[in-house]
């Protein structure tokens, strides 16, 4: 895949989530930023907004496609068929909590598939990325989840105590063992091979998944939405997901059987 035909695109974005990551990493170590919270009760520094007016006046700059960012961006209409999916700071809870693993993501969607991810954490200086069909990379190089196991399954969540229902499916799985990460940085865990399964639950939006879709599944893995068992796909009204299953390809989990709605 070519980007608005210029291959040096994916190299822009690249350097384009890295001095957003840098500015951010930069305001975590100073003491001078404070926390305010949005009407959903979730937190905004100033690492947000300046993360963000970096990635969409670069994407701007770069391409003529919508660019639509948790902290604001272009409105989101139908005739839209591309567009970016912005995080600028995915993990702010991570981040006022002083907890390293908040990252950034860039995203971009094309006939409601994510079809290439960036994924940048501040504080490692690290970088993810991947293309539809040209492997996901990391600061090891190809990434390639090559676990085998059919038992003794490790999963990656969040650091929140596990709901009644995630409990369950760790059951169902037969999983003990469970890893604990903030923000889409888990994706880039699974796409390295550390884990087998990463499932969440509840509703989350389309930015806190598009770029770490693109990368788990060019590593050997497939994210599904749990509520259906088909692909995650983005565009839909709202921009919301209801939940996922993010497992290694070569593993045939049975889905969940979920309350009725």
């Amino acid at each position: 895949m070519t980007l608005d035909g210029t291959p040096q695109l994916l190299e822009e974005i690249k350097i384009l989530a890295t001095t957003a990551g840098r500015e951010i990493a930069r305001i975590y170590r100073s003491t001078d930023w404070t926390v305010s919270y949005k009407s959903d009760d979730s937190p905004l520094t100033q690492a947000d907004l300046r993360a963000n007016e970096i990635i969409i006046d670069g994407l701007s700059r770069l391409t003529a496609k919508p660019v639509i960012s948790e902290e604001g961006g272009a409105e989101l209409i139908s005739t839209h068929p591309s567009f970016w999916l912005v995080d600028p700071l995915d993990g702010t809870r991570d981040f006022v909590a002083r907890k390293d693993t908040f990252v950034v993501c860039i995203a971009l969607v094309e006939n409601s598939e994510a079809v290439l991810g960036v994924i940048h954490s501040p504080v490692t200086d690290e970088l993810w990325w991947a293309e539809k069909g040209k492997g996901a990379f990391g600061p090891l190089g190809r990434l390639a989840n090559t676990r085998t196991n059919t038992t003794d399954l490790i999963a990656i969540g969040s650091r929140s105590i596990p709901s009644d229902r995630m409990q369950e499916l760790y059951e169902m799985y037969g999983i003990t063992d469970v890893a604990r990460f903030g923000s889409a940085l888990k994706f880039c865990k699974m796409a390295e091979g550390l884990y087998d399964v990463y499932p969440r639950f509840g509703p989350m939006m389309e930015w806190d998944t598009a770029a770490g879709q693109v990368i788990a599944e060019e590593a050997g893995c497939q994210v599904i939405d749990i509520n259906t068992g088909a692909r995650l796909r983005y565009g839909k009204p709202g921009l919301a997901n209801r939940g996922f299953l993010c497992s290694r390809n070569n593993l045939n989990l049975p889905m969940p059987v979920l309350p009725k709605k």
